[in-house]
C-alpha cells in the first residue's frame, strides 16, 4: 500500500499523482483501521483513546483529503450510510469566514465519477 509520507512539520502536497486512485487508498485505510468508521449522532466524534490508537490512519487519510477535497480543514470519519455505503465526514470552508461539516459518498472518489470534472 502506498504511504504518504510527509517530514515532520512539511506542509500537505499540493497534488497528487495522476495515477492516485484516492477510492482505492480509502478503502485500504478503512480495512486496515476499521475504527475509523463511527456511526455518530449529532456532534459526536471518535473518542479520543480510539482516535490514539489509530492515529496513522486519521492522519493517512487526512493526507489524502487534502489533496482531494477542495477547501478541505480536518477529516472527522466514515459514516455509515442507510444504502450499506459510506461517507466522509470532514469539515470544510464553505466561505472565507465559515468553515462546516460536509459529507461526501465514498463512492465520489472513484476515478470516472462526475465529482473529479
Amino acid at each position: 500500500m502506498a504511504k504518504w509520507v510527509l517530514p515532520d512539520g512539511a506542509p500537505p502536497p499540493v497534488s497528487a499523482p495522476k495515477e492516485t486512485n484516492f477510492f482505492e487508498e480509502l478503502n485500504k485505510l478503512i480495512e486496515e483501521y476499521p475504527d475509523l468508521v463511527f456511526d455518530n449522532d449529532g456532534y459526536q466524534n471518535i473518542p479520543d483513546d480510539v482516535r490514539q490508537k489509530i492515529i496513522d490512519g486519521h492522519n493517512a487519510v487526512e493526507a489524502l483529503l487534502k489533496v482531494a477535497v477542495r477547501g478541505f480543514v480536518r477529516f472527522q470519519n466514515f459514516k455509515p450510510r442507510k444504502n450499506g455505503g459510506l461517507a466522509v465526514r470532514c469539515q470544510t470552508k464553505w466561505s472565507e469566514g465559515f468553515t462546516g461539516v460536509s459529507y461526501f459518498p465514498l463512492e465520489n472518489f472513484q476515478p470516472n465519477h462526475p465529482s473529479w470534472s
